[in-house]
């Protein structure tokens, strides 16, 4: 798993090829590899499924994520998981993340999503065996929630 920050917005999403060389700063396009910071989160909840996700259906993903983010983990009071075309939309009440989103200071959090949406969004790119980019993201602080929209990119 990794997360390509482009130096600007109109670089275009690297080849498998280039990002498989493991090197942290890339030319063509120029930008940036990271590891997400939800893989370890990931790794979590693939363990306490018990199952290959890359064997599941986007629907079934969603709905034993959002179980297993509330009852299990308990990360959130409320989590909404739900497959559209060409991506997913994430709603989330009462993350214990949520205060990275209202820190005006931290900008990366939009970029990466927090530990949360990116295990979230690492899931959905397993599952899928495709390219997943968070599109954008809408906070509402008065009731601690938060939007996030997963694009898959087809190829």
């Amino acid at each position: 798993m990794v997360v390509f920050i482009p130096q600007n917005s109109e670089s275009v999403i690297p080849s498998i090829e280039e990002i498989a060389k493991g090197k942290f700063m890339l030319e063509n396009p120029e930008g940036i590899c990271l590891s997400p910071p939800g893989v370890a989160l990931l790794t979590q909840f693939e363990k306490q499924m018990g199952t290959d996700i890359t064997k599941l259906e986007l629907t079934e993903l969603c709905e034993s994520l959002s179980r297993l983010i509330l009852e299990q983990f308990q990360l959130a009071k409320e989590i909404e998981i739900k497959p559209e075309e060409n991506g997913v939309h994430i709603r989330i009440t009462d993350s214990i993340y949520a205060h990275l989103y209202n820190d005006e200071h931290l900008k990366s959090v939009h970029l990466l999503g927090c530990p949360l949406v990116s295990a979230i969004a690492c899931a959905v790119a397993k599952t899928t065996g495709k390219v997943v980019t968070i599109q954008k993201d809408k906070v509402l602080p008065e009731n601690q929630m938060i939007e996030v929209w997963l694009h898959i990119v087809q190829e």
